[in-house]
């Protein structure tokens, strides 16, 4: 029997590096779950793997590779945008699929043969669109091709035209060859090496190719590899795949309906579990290497408790709706302006008080380009909320409190007037930053005694900021250093 993970197989590095068991992701029961699908599937699939940009479908790719090669399916990985400067999608899919083969079995060269010839017969001569000339005239749908075949027709060039006809039969006849001869293929190996069937093919970065290339890419998977024994995985952002088509086709083409035509099936790729992600990157252990905690007084609670960060930013990121790849950026940035902030500290030997909440905020609002990172001011650091209901909510010592009100607070924590000393007192209780009115203002159905829990534990972190007499920072001091962290993409 052969054991492809023993083998000389492409990607052989993946079955170490990026499995389902390190997945940071937590995805490891879907993609085992995908991949029992998939396996299941015998008389030719192509399954569209949907994740908006930054999820991590490259990632997940990767893992299902390894999984599947671990369970002993010949498995072949594409990535379709490093194909995309060739205008035939054709011969990029025949060759890696026959030559990633080949080096999961030894005697498949032989066996191969007469494939290589088909698909020879085909890719032989042809020019952009004459595979679409073969798929409207053998399916009656329509491609990119057609249009550009069509202008040939009207041409005089006749001798294009005759050997254009010359070959036609033949690659039609071609067409039909490959698929039995794919199955065929599929066939041989199991009986010759005892490997699983279906063989699965993996087609990444679809999303990311130019328009007609990668909607040819599709037309290439459907009619020349849609066939016993084969199962297609494209990953794609179908929302973006979807504005491609209309870029071909014009804004009014129905693409949805289009594009249902090249997959059996779609798998949405389910948004990642952040907190999670966050924990497996362990920085809490870095935070405090670094003595970010020990050297800044961080607030609210950081202080005493370095995992609030994650919390903080596991649960702001989840209100603003980052990708994996936002929230691996707002983590280099946060790093950076803590490091600034650390070095001015060591400089001037005055403790940097930073409202850790208003730090990842001001990160995300100067990313995302939103309009209240320049309107805030000093004495009024005012938040206009991103999202405004109760599915995002902030726990607070076993109470939850909507996220927009949270980020009030710590906006409004650091004011201006709270650095000058001009406190709001109320029946013996120095409230620095809310007045009665504004505390009615914010008050939610329920909400009131969790509101107050709050405000009661922000009070009592500036009363401890005062005692110690540190630097506190004002909306002008978060803003500077954001703005310098932006320089970092």
């Amino acid at each position: 029997m052969t054991e492809l993970k023993d083998q000389n197989i492409k990607y052989k590095d993946w079955l170490d590096t990026s499995t389902f068991d390190n997945c940071k992701l937590n995805r490891k029961d879907y993609g085992e779950f995908l991949c029992d699908y998939i396996t299941g599937e015998q008389e030719g699939f192509v399954l569209n793997l949907n994740g908006h940009w930054g999820a991590g479908k490259t990632e997940f790719l990767k893992r299902m590779y390894s999984e599947l090669i671990t369970r002993n399916y010949p498995t072949i990985y594409i990535d379709s945008w490093e194909s995309d400067f060739t205008n035939d999608p054709l011969t990029v899919v025949s060759s890696e699929l026959l030559t990633q083969l080949e080096r999961c079995h030894k005697d498949i060269t032989d066996i191969s043969s007469d494939v290589k010839d088909l698909f020879g017969k085909v890719i032989k001569g042809t020019v952009i669109g004459a595979a679409g000339m073969i798929t409207k005239a053998t399916y009656g749908e329509a491609s990119v091709g057609t249009e550009f075949v069509k202008t040939l027709y009207e041409s005089d060039n006749k001798d294009f035209m005759n050997q254009l006809k010359d070959d036609y039969s033949d690659k039609i006849t071609a067409i039909h060859n490959i698929r039995n001869e794919l199955s065929n293929l599929a066939v041989e190996l199991q009986h010759n090496d005892d490997t699983k069937l279906p063989i699965v093919v993996l087609i990444d970065e679809l999303d990311r190719c130019r328009p007609t290339y990668a909607i040819n890419m599709l037309e290439v998977i459907k009619h020349f590899f849609n066939t016993r024994y084969f199962v297609f995985v494209v990953a794609t952002d179908t929302t973006q795949l979807c504005e491609s088509i209309k870029a071909v086709y014009g804004n009014n083409f129905d693409s949805k309906t289009y594009l249902k035509r090249f997959f059996n099936r779609t798998a949405e790729l389910a948004s990642p579990d952040i907190e999670y992600y966050l924990n497996s990157l362990e920085l809490y252990d870095k935070y405090e290497k670094d003595q970010y905690i020990k050297t800044l007084d961080l607030f609210p609670n950081t202080s005493s408790t370095p995992e609030d960060i994650i919390y903080y930013i596991a649960n702001i990121s989840a209100y603003y709706q980052l990708s994996i790849r936002d929230i691996d950026q707002l983590i280099a940035k946060l790093e950076a302006c803590l490091r600034y902030a650390q070095k001015v500290f060591m400089a001037q030997e005055i403790t940097q008080a930073i409202n850790i909440i208003v730090l990842i905020v001001a990160i995300i609002e100067h990313d995302k380009g939103i309009i209240a990172f320049n309107k805030r001011d000093l004495f009024t650091p005012l938040f206009e909320p991103f999202l405004d209901n109760k599915n995002y909510a902030f726990e607070i010592e076993g109470t939850k409190l909507r996220m927009s009100l949270v980020i009030t607070i710590a906006l409004e924590s650091i004011s201006k007037k709270i650095d000058e000393g001009n406190d709001y007192r109320e029946a013996g209780m120095i409230i620095p930053f809310l007045s009665r009115k504004k505390i009615d203002e914010y008050r939610y159905t329920n909400e009131e005694l969790k509101y107050n829990n709050y405000l009661e534990n922000t009070v009592n972190i500036h009363r401890h900021l005062n005692n110690e007499k540190p630097k506190l920072w004002v909306w002008d001091d978060y803003k500077k250093v954001v703005e310098l962290a932006g320089n970092i993409t």
